[in-house]
């Protein structure tokens, strides 16, 4: 009955991971819309979520110590992701929508066992191939239906794959720190170290222009919002899962980030798909069920 229990409450936490980054384009969108300049609304988001957790550490004594031979670890974890990955799909999410964002990156688990098998030379599988040929071609469906800007689009799209890259990555570290250490210390040392890695570019790029971005009310509760559901719950719940359940299972779960994205897109600020961005939308998520079939190559 415990071990059920213990399961129900995994899974109950992958799902709302996943509920709180599918909101986390949405609060992006409505930063972006108030002229929030991405490394600023990073900046901010990560400031906010390293106070947020290291009163929480300190108050619940949870946060350990790293050990200097994986220091080397944090720095790549916090370099992949939240560094690189944030600069990647905020910026990309500049040229395209939310949704579109959001269905890009769920194709995240899609490529994990494609590392697996570059990395830890792990079987590849037909199904996995063919998901991956499906998948991109609904890509290209809603990236490519819902705009005339397609150079803007081809170009947003491009920088959120970046981000997808870096998100394989980000799981290639976690799955080797994740036994190491709690999610408290792993999501703590990420935000902090990431906050390192992003100040010196806040001063450099976006410190003269904060005069021209518009701090208004919406925007900083999307900011808030971001730090505390995205940035803070969604990643703990994240390695907790990832440390039951594992990268590939815990991945899985992504596949129902579009879906609630085009829904709290759609009531929060908006926005409309086309009928055959719905149909690639569909495309991309039946590539992501293939590419779990169990064929081997």
């Amino acid at each position: 009955m415990t071990k059920n229990t213990d399961a129900l409450k995994i899974y109950i936490q992958v799902i709302f991971a996943n509920v709180f980054w599918g909101f986390s384009f949405v609060w992006t969108d409505i930063a972006l819309k108030a002229h929030i300049a991405p490394i600023t609304l990073v900046t901010a988001r990560m400031i906010i979520a390293t106070v947020l957790l290291g009163a929480w550490s300190k108050y619940t004594g949870s946060l350990q110590k790293i050990k200097l031979k994986h220091l080397k670890y944090f720095l790549g974890l916090a370099l992949c992701e939240p560094f690189l990955y944030f600069l990647c799909e905020t910026y990309g999410q500049t040229m395209v929508s939310p949704t579109v964002t959001s269905v890009i990156v769920a194709t995240i688990p899609l490529f994990t066992p494609v590392v697996g098998f570059l990395i830890l030379k792990e079987r590849v599988y037909l199904s996995t191939i063919l998901g991956i040929i499906i998948s991109m071609i609904g890509v290209l469906a809603v990236v490519f239906s819902g705009s005339h800007d397609i150079r803007g689009q081809a170009t947003g799209a491009i920088l959120v794959f970046g981000a997808v890259i870096t998100a394989l990555g980000y799981a290639v570290f976690v799955k080797y720190l994740v036994h190491r250490y709690n999610s408290t210390t792993l999501v703590f040392y990420q935000n902090f170290i990431g906050l390192i890695y992003f100040i010196p570019c806040f001063f450099i790029i976006d410190f003269s222009h904060l005069g021209d971005m518009q701090f208004t009310f919406n925007a900083v509760a999307a900011i808030i919002q971001l730090s505390v559901f995205a940035s803070v719950i969604a990643f703990i719940f994240y390695s907790n899962s990832v440390k039951f359940l594992g990268v590939i299972k815990a991945g899985v779960f992504c596949y129902i980030i579009p879906v609630l994205t085009a829904l709290f897109a759609f009531f929060m600020v908006g926005e409309q798909l086309s009928i055959f961005q719905w149909l690639g939308m569909g495309i991309v998520i039946f590539g992501l069920f293939v590419s779990q079939m169990v064929k081997k190559f």
